[in-house]
């Protein structure tokens, strides 16, 4: 039974171009609902395929690598001079204003709030995204669309382990160790640089900052990290293997993957930012 007829039924009545609307409406809900259950199912199937099996883990090692080499390496110091920037923003503006109106103690505060709990995980998040994020999507689509993912099939290989699962992890590892340098430079370099333009002291600084960071905050960013690589290797991988007729599909689920993506770490960070304030 269709799960849209008792709701046409009771929209029958209504007008022409309402009823379009309303059931437009549905169907895009439809097939975005279905396509989340599809990638929460993917995200699941890597998790279980990492340890299904115990052939072929030199090849994954190798693949796993290459993708950190990728994403840590080759693009860490854009996002490393970005960190810089926004530590220099904090350290500039806000902490200079907190220092005026004799608020010194909330530096460290402002410091943990914006770099290790909400921003930094968010910013390291969407570098991610746009720089590997995407590439994922591009190298297994064009693999897809010149039918190397349905030679591994015919060979018995499960394409998603050998070419998702060490993609899926390496994304995660990179992601936290951008993290952590984005948030040593964006701290320890924005301090730094924001001595060109104003005075801050060394020992209020980082005592503030010290104390107001807990356990929790760590947490909280570690798990922001780790479940937005996740999500960002599910999400590419999902999008790359989709394509199949042609090269113009790749460039379309490239730039579908990056939306979904970017609506789901954005929806997910809410909800952990909103369960850590509960």
């Amino acid at each position: 039974m269709n799960l849209l007829t008792p709701i046409s039924n009771l929209f029958a009545g209504l007008p022409g171009a309402l009823s379009q609307v309303w059931f437009a409406l549905s169907r895009a809900v439809l097939d975005y609902s279905s396509r989340l259950l599809s990638i929460c199912a993917l995200y699941y199937r890597l998790l279980v395929s990492t340890f299904s099996e115990r052939t072929g883990w030199r090849l994954m090692f190798q693949e796993f690598l290459k993708q950190i080499y990728f994403t840590s390496v080759q693009g860490a110091h854009v996002l490393i001079f970005s960190a810089l920037m926004l530590g220099l923003v904090v350290n500039l503006h806000a902490t200079q204003e907190l220092t005026r109106v004799q608020g010194e103690e909330y530096v460290g505060w402002l410091l943990v709030t914006i770099i290790i709990r909400e921003v930094g995980p968010v910013w390291a998040a969407f570098f991610v995204l746009l720089h590997s994020g995407s590439a994922i999507t591009v190298e297994l689509g064009t693999m897809a669309v010149t039918r190397e993912v349905e030679a591994l099939e015919l060979m018995g290989i499960d394409p998603y382990r050998y070419l998702g699962v060490p993609r899926f992890w390496g994304l995660i590892v990179s992601l936290a160790v951008l993290y952590v340098l984005m948030a040593l430079a964006a701290v320890l370099g924005g301090f730094l640089i924001s001595q060109l333009f104003g005075e801050t002291f060394w020992e209020k600084y980082w005592g503030s900052f010290l104390h107001n960071l807990t356990s929790m905050d760590v947490a909280l960013g570690f798990s922001k990290i780790t479940s937005f690589g996740g999500i960002i290797a599910t999400v590419s991988i999902y999008f790359g293997l989709k394509a199949e007729r042609h090269l113009g599909e790749v460039a379309a689920y490239t730039s579908k993957g990056s939306l979904v993506g970017l609506v789901l770490v954005v929806s997910l960070d809410i909800i952990l930012s909103t369960a850590y304030y509960l």
